[in-house]
């Protein structure tokens, strides 16, 4: 009797928690303008409240916490970028990273191909600077931060999911940040998946699999007939003497 108790209180308890989350919409969207596939949150103002960052109508938004009623589109892609690559009106993916190390979080996205928005002192005031990582890798549905290879500094990890239109087809990455992040040198790219990843590759994972000390990388892919050759979990093991690509391992195909 006490276990049954012990269980109806525990029950009634995360009822409780659970009723106290409040939905609160930031922003509604603008319809034909991009949808926001992408939200991150940082204190950027430093005002103690946690502010939030999406990307839609042709650039990045940052909302100002906790109200939500200022904000400020602190990039326009067709401004800040001229390059090869058409881009979207939205970023499909993004992260943060003190990419200058400077003290404040800046902006990693994907559109047509991966970028960075530098935090300026004054981020609800003065636009963020747009710098290219990688315009050769495409399809980049996933980014995530990790010190890949133990340097104590961060690195980026991105997917090239694109079957055509970039020489690294069916490829994840990892790319190094250059010594001079503002030079718009592009990142050191390091292809471990070179063309093994095929299908719809989403959303990687990083970390020690096989206990050896090194970071390893896990990725999924979604299949079908608009991605042909997905269905699959795997992780790929970084090698001791650092050289690419990495071994493959399978963990399900279904």
């Amino acid at each position: 009797m006490k276990f049954r108790s012990l269980a109806l209180f525990l029950l009634w308890s995360m009822t409780q928690v659970w009723a106290e989350w409040k939905k609160e919409v930031i922003h509604k969207g603008i319809e034909g303008r991009g949808i926001p596939n992408v939200a991150v949150a940082a204190d950027w103002d430093g005002d103690g409240a946690m502010d939030a960052m999406t990307s839609f109508d042709n650039g990045v938004t940052v909302f100002r916490g906790p109200d939500w009623k200022t904000s400020r589109q602190v990039t326009r892609f067709s401004d800040a970028y001229h390059g090869e690559r058409k881009l979207r009106t939205s970023c499909i993916h993004g992260c943060l990273m003190d990419v200058d190390g400077d003290g404040d979080l800046d902006f990693l996205g994907s559109n047509q191909l991966v970028f960075w928005l530098e935090c300026p002192d004054r981020p609800f005031e003065q636009d963020w600077t747009f710098r290219v990582i990688d315009e050769q890798i495409l399809g980049s549905h996933c980014l995530t931060v990790a010190d890949v290879d133990l340097d104590g500094k961060l690195d980026l990890v991105a997917n090239s999911g694109r079957p055509e239109g970039t020489p690294y087809p069916n490829s994840i990455v990892w790319l190094k940040v250059p010594s001079d992040p503002k030079s718009g040198t592009p990142w050191q790219r390091k292809v471990f998946a070179d063309g093994d990843a095929p299908g719809g590759s989403h959303y990687m994972g990083v970390g020690d699999v096989n206990g050896d000390g090194l970071p390893d990388v896990a990725c999924g892919a979604k299949g079908g007939e608009k991605f042909p050759g997905g269905e699959w979990f795997a992780w790929w093991e970084q090698p001791k003497d650092g050289s690419l690509p990495w071994k493959k391992h399978l963990l399900s195909d279904r």
